[in-house]
């Protein structure tokens, strides 16, 4: 039975950036609301997770098929405990309906895509993830890529917030 894994609990953005062509029409902070609908996860070493914030993803201008790319940045590598045989995040996406995609390389192998979920577009939190098409070993997370399918908000900044970042891994 595998255990759930916490990378990242967003409670700083000093883990990640931005890249690829979205970049430019968003930032990054974090918001003083964590995901209520779940208990605090525990790192790989132990220790308990915070649960007081949660990354926001702000995109000014956004339309449909719009990309952002949020990607680790460099010497702060999510080296994957054990094996791994799934990812999971907490979304909430109260502007765009969205997909969400990982960034996963297994051991010597080239990274591969992964659609972690389909979020539609309100207030509450999601909780999306995936199973892994095989089970890695000395894998590594690079990053997220989230895709707007569909904006419903006019006008000012899409807002996506990111919580609890997870893996289910035999460790």
């Amino acid at each position: 039975m595998p255990n759930e894994v916490l990378l990242d609990d967003f409670e700083d953005t000093e883990k990640w950036e931005l890249a690829g062509a979205g970049a430019n029409k968003a930032h990054v902070t974090t918001f003083a609301e964590g995901a209520p609908i779940k208990d605090p996860g525990v790192y790989a070493d132990g220790a308990p997770g915070a649960d007081r914030r949660a990354l926001a993803l702000l995109v000014r201008g956004a339309i449909e098929g719009h990309e952002i790319e949020l990607v680790v940045k460099a010497g702060q590598a999510f080296t994957l405990p054990g094996e791994i045989s799934g990812v999971d995040l907490y979304v909430r996406s109260p502007h765009a309906a969205i997909w969400v995609y990982g960034f996963i390389a297994g051991a010597g192998q080239d990274s591969a895509e992964v659609l972690l979920g389909r979020v539609t577009a309100n207030g509450e939190w999601q909780r999306i993830g995936a199973e892994l098409a095989e089970v890695l070993t000395g894998a590594e997370l690079l990053g997220l890529k989230i895709r707007l399918v569909e904006v419903v908000k006019e006008a000012g900044e899409v807002m996506i917030l990111l919580d609890d970042l997870t893996v289910r891994s035999s460790v």
